[in-house]
């Protein structure tokens, strides 16, 4: 049998009651209207039913031996909430059928009743049972198309973020790739630490610098040292950048990286001069990778600095400018930091300075 639709009909059943002949009389008559039926004279028998099997019905008498129709039909609604419910009972039972009617069965079947009165019970029940299913798997295809929108639009904000970036690092020839090397060496010393999340930490390393989009071209490449003013204007960068950030990217990891990466260990760093444990452990971690790579890359105001002087002075500033336990990471990370910069030195069209150590 098919509704309008198309949709089958039928359904699995379960009825119960403790008078034999009601089950083997409804059993016949629903097996004849195309329901899989399956019986139960008690609420233990119709609980190890329920156990092995989902129905999409059950029938069961109010008064029974022991638990009755009431304590079944509690039990049914907090194992299958989407099972539909059919109470039996007769004229005397009218109160505790009240109970059952406050919580949820779709019909109340006073006895005696006709076959005719139960098949339209049943099919009443299946199509609302029906009705369900249709009302959930539109929920799901809803959810589904909004997760799919959800993601593109997270793909073309990421996409207008690292625009942003790649445009930051087209402002100053120096800095070309800054971003890309600093993310290798911070990969490399937070899986070390372990206590990142991996994936929104590449992220971070990527826009870390995404807020000098906000500085004059001429501060960027400038080829002499920075006035205090001038300086004044590069210290709010990460401040810059965290704004830009914020109402695209909904990652607390991300945003404290891009404000907090120029904080330091000692309380001396910019924007808030966050100090210790107070600066977000993963800012902490590109932190080292940033100075890393900001002094073995040249700038307009100076060539690059070797790798072992680098490496020197960032020991130098453990405890001052950088987190202790991030050093002991980077000490760990160092053979592989250093095959980074040798194939990113490699890359370069042309390099000053020693860089080799």
């Amino acid at each position: 049998m098919s509704d309008a639709r198309g949709e089958p009909t039928s359904g699995s059943i379960l009825v119960v009651d403790d008078d034999p002949e009601i089950l083997r009389l409804a059993e016949r008559f629903l097996a004849g209207e195309g329901h899989q039926v399956a019986t139960a004279p008690n609420v233990p028998a119709a609980l190890e039913r329920l156990a092995y099997a989902d129905y999409d019905l059950v029938v069961t008498d109010l008064l029974l031996p022991g638990a009755s129709g009431l304590d079944l039909l509690l039990e049914v609604r907090s194992r299958a909430p989407s099972t539909r419910l059919i109470l039996m009972t007769g004229h005397g039972d009218l109160t505790a059928a009240a109970d059952a009617v406050v919580h949820g069965i779709d019909r109340l079947l006073l006895k005696p009743f006709t076959l005719k009165d139960l098949r339209g019970a049943v099919m009443g029940s299946l199509a609302r049972r029906r009705e369900q299913h249709r009302q959930q798997r539109e929920r799901e295809v809803l959810e589904a198309r909004l997760r799919q929108r959800d993601t593109e639009s997270k793909i073309w904000i990421l996409r207008a973020a690292h625009a942003l970036a790649h445009a930051v690092e087209a402002k100053d020839p120096y800095t070309a790739g800054h971003a890309r090397r600093v993310t290798a060496y911070a990969m490399t010393v937070a899986e070390i630490t372990g206590r990142i999340d991996l994936l929104s930490f590449r992220l971070a390393g990527d826009l870390h610098d995404v807020g000098k989009i906000g500085l004059p071209d001429d501060i960027l490449s400038k080829p002499d040292s920075l006035t205090r003013r001038e300086f004044d204007q590069v210290r709010k960068h990460p401040g810059i950048g965290a704004r830009i950030l914020a109402p695209l990217i909904d990652d607390p990891l991300v945003l404290s990286v891009v404000r907090h990466h120029h904080e330091r260990w000692d309380g001396s760093g910019y924007p808030d001069g966050l100090a210790g444990e107070d600066i977000p452990f993963a800012a902490r971690v590109l932190a080292v990778a940033d100075t890393l790579d900001a002094m073995t890359s040249a700038r307009a105001y100076r060539d690059e600095i070797p790798w072992d002087d680098a490496v020197a002075s960032i020991r130098e500033h453990a405890g001052t400018h950088f987190d202790p336990f991030v050093i002991d990471a980077f000490e760990q990370g160092l053979p592989l930091l250093r095959e980074h910069f040798l194939q990113f030195r490699s890359q370069r069209p042309s390099s000053n300075g020693d860089g080799g150590g």
